[in-house]
């Protein structure tokens, strides 16, 4: 089957003398791998477009086991957010997550156009926190662990939504506190601005302001809750952290 597709780049490693497997996250496939070939000889056409966190338009051979990429055509190389160390981290820790927990060839329209709205966003207009955490929540909900916010996920209770359950996944009622272990508070402001990345688009969010100790509280939620339910750590975002605490750099 030929095709071609609109595809993000996440990364790409070795392969035989002159080729490289490429994974991209691409409009019509998702998650997917296929084979550069001859991609690695100075002379290639494939070489710029196959670079991790370009999006290209990609030409596909699809095989019974690996793609070949035949041609491609680079869309936007994201040249500001590379020039920028903070910016380039954040988009490597969003590359990450989509790596480590996509499914290969599940399509997720919905997800790439996000992806793809915060890439734009940072390169045109810079770095915005409260954009990777929509992006973390969207890749929840795509992954099948939206959170319940308007009711107790316990008993459904709508009043007194104090806590979260990160195993059950929703917040719970002051009631049924108690009666569960792992529990995280959940101050009205996170419960909002959660409310505001399930119901609201990039263009919204981007114009919510929020304080420090909030964007910390809500940064280590969020956190919390990717790792139970995906069961993973994430290097980038421990590389992150090592700069905050060692150089302020991405304060």
């Amino acid at each position: 089957m030929y095709y071609r597709s609109r595809a993000l780049i996440i990364k790409n490693r070795d392969y035989r003398e002159t080729d490289k497997l490429v994974t991209f996250f691409s409009e019509q496939e998702g998650k997917a791998t296929a084979v550069a070939r001859g991609v690695k000889k100075p002379a290639s056409s494939l070489r710029a477009c196959v670079q991790p966190f370009c999006h290209s338009l990609l030409y596909l051979n699809g095989g019974k086991e690996l793609g070949t990429i035949t041609q491609g055509s680079i869309i936007n190389f994201y040249g500001n957010c590379r020039e920028d160390l903070r910016r380039t981290l954040y988009i490597m820790y969003m590359l990450e997550l989509l790596d480590k927990t996509l499914m290969e060839h599940i399509p997720l329209p919905q997800l790439y156009e996000i992806v793809l709205a915060i890439l734009d966003y940072f390169n045109e207009t810079g770095l915005n926190l409260l954009a990777i955490r929509y992006f973390e929540t969207a890749l929840l909900i795509n992954l099948g662990y939206k959170p319940v916010l308007d009711r107790c996920v316990i008993c459904g209770a709508h009043q007194n939504l104090t806590a979260f359950s990160i195993s059950e996944g929703g917040t719970v009622c002051s009631s049924c506190c108690s009666n569960l272990g792992m529990t995280v508070r959940l101050p009205g402001e996170i419960l909002a601005l959660l409310k505001l990345f399930v119901n609201s688009n990039l263009k919204t969010i981007t114009r919510v302001k929020a304080s420090p100790r909030i964007k910390v509280e809500l940064e280590r939620f969020l956190e919390q809750y990717l790792e139970y339910h995906l069961e993973r750590k994430f290097y980038v975002k421990n590389t992150i952290k090592t700069l905050k605490n060692s150089m302020h750099l991405l304060d």
